[in-house]
């Protein structure tokens, strides 16, 4: 049995362990993701990512360009509800006020691709950075000590098995999650909370849909909907096992009726390619570390579909732990910041797994909650308007403690995602996000020039990477609101960390900008106070 080495074992090789290994591997460290199932996704599973997911995503090289390729023109799914899919009056629900709106606080776009379109893409895009993925290889078992986990794994083709030792270990291992159940952490929540069964079938509806647009067609008062993502039909049912249904309800027969029925065609020529059950689950882990193991995804955490935002959570649970991990494990970051993934993330993911849930219970036939502005669905102040709170977040006196904001009226208080402020270069457009996600930025304005000597000094002591900007130098507001939407005077800075979240700020000038700095990073950093040399 050979032995092996590695930084971060990652198992799961969906959405979280992906974007965990994508992140680490983007940053210069390179993770072993193991996955028993021979490859990615083969069906759709899940579509959608929102604004911040992108955000995120976009900072990986290479990423933001692969990703809008394959999203076309197509900005907002085409939304439409009826009693068939070819119902005469079936109504077009407008998305373009939501769409107009999403542009005046981010620059990333809305994507509507399949879970399995998007999975490829990372996984690519990780092997480039130099992951090891290794698919077709699971977790046999594994223990852990104050030092490292060590693991066993096995080839599932040939059945050899070899030892890996790892400084982490990241569970992706999904909302059953037997690591998470080896560690006896519990779980909250309302467990299962519905069912649904997933069809996915093959016919020519061409004319029903526009070509190269992401399409949700709901049929009110029959538990169902028509997706279609430009090259994939799939058929959500109403799944009622506590009223007596089974599997025996779902044969091919009755699957290709249902299909029928919802088109609208009788006769309609059609191949049945997959039908599964999805239960539809709330959960959310007591604990999302114990001792070098780490929770994310749906090992931490589960919702029910119905507003899109569980592979959310999940690729952002991913990137957030492998900016921590990658910081911790190359000495630039105390270990404690690990600690505080938990401190922040869980109280966030819970409010949204509220949301869902709640939309859930008053969503019919399972229609898109963009259909009804009353329902309860997840909105940007979720996504865009959340707040962080922890030891590394230089929280002010008078913060309130609040976990959301208005993503329209930002505060920069630290805890918040940096605000999106439309920008110049060189008579260029960019956004203050365009400059967010490689490392620790700083920003001040023309007046900040103690500030940017600062962060050279300090960033040579800590041994860390701060890159300073001048907005009014060599960026431009041609605007003038970046000062109010960061809640800044003249000669105030702020520090945005590698997740675009603002992680401290000074409102105005500093006596000792070095000073105040240094002690600003050391604690962003979970590191021990030391004095100024």
């Amino acid at each position: 049995m050979s032995n092996e080495k590695v930084p971060v074992l990652i198992v799961g090789g969906a959405y979280t362990g992906l974007s965990t290994a994508l992140g680490l591997a983007s940053r210069g460290v390179r993770p072993l993701l193991v996955e028993r199932r021979p490859t990615t996704s083969t069906l759709p599973k899940a579509w959608g990512l929102n604004p911040r997911t992108m955000e995120l995503l976009s900072t990986i090289p290479g990423m933001d360009e692969e990703l809008r390729a394959a999203i076309g023109t197509a900005a907002l799914p085409q939304l439409r509800n009826g009693a068939t899919l070819v119902d005469a009056e079936l109504a077009e629900i407008d998305t373009a006020p939501l769409l107009a709106m999403l542009k005046t606080l981010t620059p990333a776009p809305v994507c509507f691709l399949s879970q399995a379109t998007i999975e490829k893409l990372m996984r690519a895009r990780a092997e480039h950075f130099g992951a090891d993925l290794r698919y077709g290889t699971e977790l046999v078992s594994w223990t852990q000590d104050a030092h490292q986990v060590t693991a066993t794994l096995r080839d599932t083709a040939d059945g050899s098995e070899h030892t890996v030792h790892a400084d982490y270990l990241v569970a992706a291992d999904g909302y059953t999650s037997p690591i998470r159940n080896h560690l006896g952490i519990a779980v909250e929540g309302g467990g299962k909370v519905g069912h649904m069964y997933v069809i996915t079938f093959e016919a020519d509806l061409s004319a029903y849909f526009e070509e190269g647009r992401f399409s949700i067609i709901g049929l009110p008062g029959t538990g169902t909907s028509i997706i279609y993502d430009g090259t994939t039909l799939t058929l959500w049912v109403d799944y009622l096992p506590d009223q007596g249904q089974s599997d025996a309800d779902f044969t091919e027969e009755r699957c290709l009726e249902r299909v029928r029925r919802a088109v609208g065609i009788p006769d309609l020529e059609c191949r049945i390619v997959n039908a599964r059950p999805f239960a539809l689950n709330h959960q959310l882990a007591e604990r999302f570390r114990a001792g070098r193991v780490l929770l994310a995804g749906d090992a931490a955490h589960v919702c029910p579909p119905v507003g899109g935002q569980g592979g959310n959570l999940a690729i952002q649970d991913g990137y957030d732990l492998a900016w921590r991990l990658a910081l911790v494990v190359t000495g630039q970051a105390g270990p404690a910041l690990l600690d505080t993934y938990q401190t922040e993330r869980r109280p966030v993911v819970n409010i949204t797994l509220e949301r869902e849930v709640a939309l859930q219970s008053v969503s019919e036939g399972r229609i898109l909650a963009t259909s009804d502005p009353t329902q309860p669905v997840p909105t940007p102040r979720e996504y865009l308007g959340f707040r962080y709170h922890s030891p590394v977040i230089r929280t002010e006196p008078d913060d309130d403690g609040s976990l959301q904001e208005d993503p329209g009226n930002p505060t920069g208080r630290p805890g918040c995602r940096a605000p999106h402020v439309e920008l110049t270069r060189d008579g260029r457009p960019l956004s203050t996000h365009d400059l967010f996600g490689r490392e620790f930025v700083l920003l001040t304005d023309e007046a900040g020039i103690p500030w940017t000597d600062a962060a050279a000094k300090v960033a040579g002591r800590q041994g860390i990477t701060i890159t300073a900007h001048r907005i009014g130098d060599e960026l431009q507001d041609e605007a003038g609101t970046w000062h109010t939407r960061y809640g800044l005077e003249a000669g105030g800075a702020v520090l945005v960390r590698p997740d675009s979240v603002i992680a401290w700020r000074s409102r105005t000038a500093a006596g000792d900008p070095a000073r105040e700095l240094d002690e600003a990073l050391t604690a962003v950093l979970a590191r021990a106070p030391r004095g100024l040399e």
